[in-house]
């Protein structure tokens, strides 16, 4: 132990600076790092990005989501880069796309265009490729809402949608030789179904006794088995999850697959994991990209994350949402999730730490900087330079990265794009709170980007962290959370013990329990259909958690893993 111990010191005994490069170092966090548009909604403003769509063409990947003018690329998932469009309707929303013979295609909700290119990273060369895609033959003017565009291994196409909280969600085959008409009437494809499957039920613990909002369709063809994807129980809550219905025809019958939901992530830093989409990368890796929860401004406010995705033996699928708030690898090659996990192994170092600040508002203190939730935030009382919140680790540690998390409060009401002055600050470290060393900095250019991870280029050891603002703003200088990433120098919590589950009459929900571990800060809770496929998880700082996601008629198995800035302890069994 002295030995690691002295080996970490060593590491951190360097002064680090960001890495101007961080593309080859191929680490991100959640959520995906691009400049979220600000939108109007409600009577309310504030940046969102959902229902996102990842697709891979001709070697580089492309990013669409919900009200955002434009869509991104990425050679790598890591850097993404913004292409605007002044021909596609952004207007609406939920946008489908295919990659079709050589061409990508795309589509909006309540919108009967569909549009192709095959040069996407020109934003103006989309033409549309047929004006009446949902001409169906009982009402020519029907249209659709929620697309999802499936291309079969025969080049066939299918089109699934609905969004609705009565109306089932619907599919059918298109003529691809007659402008992508509908061949035939819809099939229903997937019915609600909240009194058996509870994580179909409303509210943020599933909770509200009222009809859920079934949407999001997305269909992946995997060993010959088709799955269904679908979104339940509405984007405003934190259980926001993706389900699974499979079949051996694209068109069904669908059966539901008991592992549903397949993408959730009910507590955290951020919360939600759905209405998204799943692919491949260049290597063969599977990962799911979907819609993550703020929802305080207005219940439109979101953000997108992404995820590695593993298939069982028996072919059920898992999206791995467990520390998933940490920093986690992009790989450059073929991974073997059971075997590699893409984390880091950074614990997250600031975790309900001490927080002071240059000055705050009533609804917006100090302490919200460091609450693991992106559903607060600190607000400084200005915009102007100088405001600055400072961080107390507790304990001198091992720091790799940093992630400043901008919340624009008073940025007031934006149509479009970002506001007009960008963030400008410092980012510096100190092992004393006195002598201070600037690890990070973005006096010049500034960023629109309100979520991105800065790694540092050789890891610092520091006790302390202080951002301040070196640009006058729109708004206030504000942080959802400061959040510092790497190891501290003593133990990892004890094992999780006497844990109990009890299942409540109502069997859709489940309470586990147990006794605190000495040291923990944290725990993550993991559920599934057996012992060794405990793949759902719901992280908590708490010893409790009773939930709403399970199905009446199906029985599961429970572990709880402890947390603290040193690492993880998981429970024997």
């Amino acid at each position: 132990m002295k030995n690691c111990l002295i080996i970490l010191f060593a590491l951190c005994m360097g002064v680090g600076a960001y890495a101007k490069d961080n593309k080859k170092k191929h680490i991100v966090a959640n959520p995906i790092d691009v400049e979220y548009a600000f939108t109007r909604q409600e009577k309310a403003g504030g940046r969102e990005a959902a229902d996102p769509m990842i697709v891979l063409f001709k070697d580089k990947y492309y990013l669409f989501a919900t009200w955002n003018l434009g869509y991104w690329v990425s050679d790598d998932l890591c850097d993404w880069t913004f292409i605007t469009s002044d021909v596609l309707p952004f207007q609406y929303f939920a946008p489908a796309v295919m990659v079709y013979k050589d061409e990508l295609y795309w589509m909006g909700s309540l919108n009967n265009c569909l549009y192709k290119t095959s040069n996407p990273e020109n934003g103006h060369s989309w033409t549309v490729a047929s004006d009446a895609i949902c001409a169906f033959r009982d009402n020519p003017e029907k249209t659709v809402v929620d697309p999802y565009l499936f291309v079969d291994d025969d080049q066939r196409v299918y089109l699934y949608w609905g969004s609705s909280m009565e109306e089932p969600l619907r599919a059918v085959e298109l003529d691809t030789e007659h402008g992508f008409r509908p061949k035939a009437d819809p099939t229903v494809v997937i019915e609600h179904n909240e009194h058996i499957y509870g994580w179909e039920c409303r509210g943020s613990r599933n909770e509200l006794a009222q009809p859920s909002c079934s949407e999001g369709s997305a269909m992946l063809k995997y060993n010959g088995r088709y799955y269904l994807q679908y979104a339940a129980p509405g984007t405003q809550f934190d259980t926001y999850g993706d389900g699974l219905y499979t079949s051996n025809n694209p068109l069904g019958p669908f059966v539901h697959e008991p592992s549903s939901p397949f993408s959730v992530k009910p507590g955290g830093w951020m919360t939600g994991a759905g209405h998204g989409n799943t692919f491949q990368d260049k290597y063969g890796n599977w990962w799911h990209v979907a819609t993550t929860v703020i929802s305080q401004r207005y219940k439109f406010e979101r953000r997108i994350g992404l995820w590695p995705v593993v298939f069982t033996p028996e072919g059920r699928p898992y999206t791995l949402t467990d520390y998933s708030d940490m920093p986690y690898i992009i790989p450059d090659r073929k991974i073997d999730w059971f075997k590699e996990s893409p984390w880091t192994g950074w614990m997250d170092l600031s975790i309900g730490k001490k927080v002071s600040v240059s000055s705050a508002t009533a609804n917006h203190p100090a302490h919200h900087a460091s609450d693991f939730t992106i559903k607060t935030w600190w607000s400084a009382a200005t915009g102007e330079v100088g405001e600055w919140l400072s961080m107390d680790l507790g304990q001198k540690c091992c720091v790799n990265a940093i992630q400043a998390n901008f919340a624009d409060e008073g940025f007031g009401m934006f149509e479009e794009g970002a506001p007009k002055t960008p963030y400008r600050f410092s980012l510096e470290v100190s092992e004393d709170g006195r002598s201070w060393q600037e690890v990070v900095y973005r006096r010049d250019a500034g960023t629109h980007r309100t979520h991105e991870l800065y790694v540092l280029e050789k890891p610092v050891k520091a006790r302390y962290v202080r951002i301040t603002n070196q640009g006058r703003l729109t708004g206030k200088f504000s942080l959802y959370d400061l959040r510092v990433f790497g190891h501290a120098f003593g133990s990892k919590p004890a094992k999780v013990k006497k844990v109990q589950v009890e299942r409540k009459p109502d069997r859709r929900r489940i309470e586990v329990s147990w006794t605190p571990a000495e040291g923990a800060t944290g725990y993550v809770v993991r559920w599934g259909l057996h012992p060794d496929e405990l793949y759902s998880t719901f992280q908590t700082l708490q010893n409790r958690v009773e939930q709403g996601l399970f199905s009446i008629d199906q029985d599961y198995y429970f572990r709880v893993d402890a947390f603290n800035e040193n690492g993880i302890t998981k429970q024997s069994k």
